[in-house]
């Protein structure tokens, strides 16, 4: 293993937490309140290249993006989601979360059996991500479940609908840009669907007639699940 790259503050932690009766929470107050911990991710011209993963030692100009945890990705999902309380009973929801862990296990194993780390975009964990039993459980609109609860509120108009998923999953509001791209894709869910050649009205394959009736909800499950899989959610910043 690597020797800690500032040895000095560590010791300086270790004298001040015996100091202290061994508050574990008086040392992560500590760390969450000093000022790397709480510096941001972006970086600009001058510290681009503080970058641990590129053999630098770190100098704590930025915060470090990681990877989040098989476990933290699982959690992260389920709280956001709550896809699981779609569900009945209580027994039927744990029964889901303890399917839905297996799952993630096997997704996040390597070839020798054992489990890896944190997500790092593998095949399995990747089709996991984009269409695997959580996620399509966490974009449908069936009620107990976070998006249906947004979708079928009479309270919130569509704007404000679009804000509370991206507060719920990446706390914080959608952007300009963000916003046109909710914009454009509820306009082209609210296109009447082009008949068949025959004139006779039916629908087509790539639109049912629940998506047309409501091209809101349609619209929230799109971005819904664009959130879910995006850099912003996965990575730790």
């Amino acid at each position: 293993h690597n020797g800690p790259s500032h040895p000095e503050l560590l010791d300086y932690l270790a004298d001040e937490f015996a100091s202290h009766s061994f508050d574990l929470k008086q040392l992560m107050s500590w760390i969450v309140l000093s000022e790397p911990y709480s510096l941001s991710s972006r970086t600009i011209e001058s510290n681009a290249v503080d970058d641990p993963l590129l053999g630098e030692s770190p100098k704590f100009t930025h915060f470090y993006l990681r990877q989040m945890t098989a476990e933290q990705l699982y959690e992260s999902l389920l709280v956001a989601t709550q896809a699981h309380k779609s569900r009945g009973s209580f027994e039927e929801q744990e029964e889901l979360k303890n399917k839905w862990l297996q799952q993630f296990i096997t997704a996040f194993g390597t070839d020798e059996g054992d489990e890896t780390t944190t997500f790092n975009g593998t095949i399995p964990q990747t089709l996991m991500m984009f269409n695997g039993e959580m996620i399509k459980q966490a974009v449908e609109l069936k009620e107990g479940s976070f998006l249906a609860e947004i979708a079928a509120s009479p309270k919130l108009s569509a704007p404000r609908k679009f804000e509370y998923l991206f507060l719920a999953g990446l706390s914080r509001r959608p952007n300009r840009i963000e916003v046109r791209a909710a914009n454009q894709l509820l306009d082209t869910h609210s296109r009447p669907t082009v008949p068949t050649s025959r004139g006779d009205g039916r629908w087509n394959e790539s639109q049912s007639k629940e998506e047309a009736e409501d091209p809101v909800a349609a619209t929230l499950q799109d971005m819904w699940w664009a959130i879910l899989n995006s850099n912003e959610f996965i990575l730790v910043h």
